[in-house]
């Protein structure tokens, strides 16, 4: 047991870190930690956890091991541990290159480091959980130990691993530390935290108010995309200070930050489908006041450490109540007057219904895992297994981590990838924690509702209560408590605008590494389900002539936007992706080749083999992506002129088509120039089932 001196940690605090003072509590969790081990601290969000590890590492021989899911976080952390704190520290996570994890590596063995961050799916795999055996690890931090528990609202199978790493390391060090951090543990959650990570030794918990006194929450109620985006200009305008904007989507990030900069304002999306790097840079541009506002999904905003946001607005309703406290909790964090805005549409539950329901497995979907294992010519990756599934890919995923868990199923390293086998152990698999984790998140899902549509309750006396917090008490400044609402009303003309601009604007396809393809257009947006969209989808398949495939409006508005495609290319062709439905393919690929006055290179590319399905027909897109693998050709190279090629097809869903296309065009024809994809529709297929969202 060590003997704790608060002069000394004082001293330390000061000098290294630059505090004047301990806040409310760290000095106590720091003291329970160093003295009895292992710790549960559930604390709000901006309450200083961080330090809570910080510290206790200059104390402490070997590695402090930080099991994170926020690669936002680790980026944070990084700069100021390495710049600020002269603690050397690294991480290892699919954000960074290979190089970069290797180098990650190569540092914590050769003792280089004091902290090593990773998220909790390296743990998956077996030679990244056997290196983290063979560190000196001294302690372990459990960040969003939430997830650690079924009963939680973001229980994640990947952090079923770390307590096995816990009992491995434990068997090295018998005084190894264990430390576990949430802002969001009820008391169901806490008693199971409590029991997974106590089989040795006993865990404290220490547990602080949730009060956030400095955030004044309201709810703005509204009806569609159009009349959100509305808002969100009017409160951004009206707000002082930097802000994030939550969204449940890719898609809705990039929406509001388009649209807002069309209203001159200072904004950038980021989610987790952005380049690494590029990620990076926003990330830190946004901290350093680049940008005023940063529309993000939560891959970006549970881990941004920003200590000055002013406000937090939710564009999408999110899954739980216990998600939108930790979320909102992101603002005010440097204890002045900050806001938490809800943009609230009943509407919004379905994209959260359908999380919940793609992630809840059946026992149908364990035995077709099985199946499929078993029945395999050699053992499957995680890639063929959901190929041969079909299922949607976050279903494999858990299935799979539970299978390895309940010994079902074992993975093993082959030919440089990691597969799996069937250990002949009798098929019973329990399900009881999915079933509990539905009904648990159907009821945090309606709890969500209601927060929104209730206006009798003190908003932040609901957030605590359901995080039992039991001395919670009216805030007296929320919208309910103070009577009183931000200022937005509803101007029918500008919706009437907004409306219109959606349906018109082209939604861009990223930049693809992979064979040099360039970003690219689709003009019409399938989610929003216009006219246009649905005229277009329809008589694709029926017709050979323009009309009625086309639309004059259609017609503008691809010239439109080949208008603005040309200032960026110096296109010298137009070449069709093979169909065999698109009808007036060759037509369209004609009209556009004369307004862009180019060839329009007919039957230069085409299927050598057709490919077995349709790709709406299947189920998932590693299946999509194998339906077309290696089967395009070029037919003619020297017909190819100079110039960008404008890639050429009807609708895009997952992109393989494309892709496929591209790497057809590179390694068969040899081109060098740009390929940049142009669709008239973008559409988003199912995952687990056939057809489009």
């Amino acid at each position: 047991m060590m003997n704790i001196n608060k002069k000394r940690l004082t001293t330390i605090l000061q000098d290294r870190f630059g505090f004047d003072k301990f806040r409310e509590g760290q000095f106590e969790a720091i003291s329970a930690l160093m003295e009895k081990n292992r710790l549960l601290c559930i604390q709000p969000t901006g309450h200083g956890k961080s330090l809570l590890y910080q510290l206790p590492t200059i104390l402490l021989d070997g590695i402090t091991l930080v099991i994170s899911p926020l690669l936002a976080l680790m980026r944070d952390q990084l700069l100021h541990l390495n710049k600020r704190f002269n603690i050397p520290a690294t991480s290892i996570n699919s954000d960074q290159s290979e190089i970069e994890n290797y180098e990650a590596k190569k540092s914590a063995k050769e003792s280089k480091i004091q902290i090593l961050f990773v998220a909790p799916e390296q743990l998956n795999n077996i030679e990244q959980f056997e290196f983290l055996l063979s560190l000196p690890i001294s302690l372990i931090v459990i960040d969003e130990a939430h997830c650690i528990s079924t009963w939680g609202h973001d229980f994640r199978p990947s952090y079923r691993q770390i307590v096995q790493l816990v009992h491995h390391l434990e068997q090295k060090n018998s005084s190894i530390k264990v430390l576990g951090l949430t802002a969001t543990a009820n008391h169901k959650t806490e008693n199971d935290i409590e029991k997974q990570l106590s089989v040795d030794k006993p865990l404290i918990t220490h547990r602080a108010s949730m009060d956030r006194p400095n955030i004044q929450l309201s709810v703005i109620h509204a009806q569609n995309l159009a009349q959100k985006l509305a808002f969100t200009e009017q409160l951004i305008t009206q707000l002082e200070g930097d802000g994030l904007i939550y969204c449940a989507t890719r898609e809705n990030t990039e929406i509001v930050a388009e649209y807002c900069r069309k209203r001159n304002i200072n904004i950038v999306a980021y989610h987790a489908g952005m380049d690494p790097n590029e990620k990076r840079i926003l990330q830190q541009n946004f901290i350093t006041g680049k940008y005023k506002v940063i529309s993000a999904t939560n891959a970006l905003g549970m881990g941004i450490d920003k200590q000055d946001l002013r406000f937090i607005i939710h564009f999408d309703v999110p899954g739980s109540i216990i998600a939108y406290y930790q979320e909102v909790g992101r603002c005010g964090r440097d204890g002045l007057p900050a806001h938490g805005i809800l943009l609230f549409d009943p509407k919004d539950k379905k994209i959260q219904q359908h999380f919940i329901e793609s992630a809840q497995p059946t026992e149908i979907d364990f035995q077709q895992i099985i199946t499929v294992v078993e029945q395999a010519s050699e053992p499957p990756s995680l890639m063929t297994i959901k190929r041969l599934t079909g299922l949607h890919p976050t279903r494999v995923i858990v299935i799979i981590a539970e299978l390895v868990e309940q010994n079902l199923l074992q993975k093993s390293k082959q030919n440089g990838s990691q597969v799996y086998t069937h250990t002949a152990i009798p098929y019973h698999p329990d399900l009881t924690r999915y079933k509990n984790q539905h009904q648990i998140k159907t009821q945090e899902l309606q709890a969500m509702l209601h927060y929104g549509d209730q206006n009798e309750t003190c908003r932040m006396l609901l957030l605590r209560k359901t995080l039992s917090d039991n001395q919670a008490e009216n805030c007296g400044h929320c919208d309910i408590c103070a009577k009183q609402s931000l200022k937005t009303n509803i101007n029918t003309e500008n919706v009437h605008l907004i409306s219109n601009w959606l349906t018109r604007r082209a939604v861009n396809t990223k930049a693809v590494r992979t064979n040099n393809i360039s970003e690219g257009i689709s003009i019409l947006d399938g989610k929003l389900r216009s006219p246009l969209f649905i005229n277009f989808m329809r008589n694709r398949a029926k017709n050979s002539d323009v009309q009625p495939a086309l639309t004059n409006e259609l017609i503008e508005l691809i010239k439109q936007h080949l208008n603005l495609l040309t200032q960026k290319h110096p296109f010298g062709s137009v070449m069709p992706i093979p169909s065999r439905t698109w009808l007036a393919r060759d037509q369209i690929a004609a009209l556009i080749a004369q307004y862009l006055n180019v060839p329009a290179l007919l039957g230069t590319l085409t299927w050598k083999e057709m490919p077995t399905n349709r790709q709406g027909k299947l189920l998932n897109n590693d299946q999509r992506r194998y339906n077309v693998s290696q089967k395009m050709t070029v037919t003619s190279q020297s017909a190819i002129p100079k110039g960008a090629i404008l890639l050429l097809d009807d609708y895009t869903g997952s992109g393989a088509t494309i892709k496929e296309s591209a790497r057809t065009l590179r390694k068969d024809a040899k081109l060098r120039q740009n390929i940049v994809p142009f669709t008239i529709a973008v559409i988003k297929w199912r995952l687990g089932n056939p057809g489009m969202i």
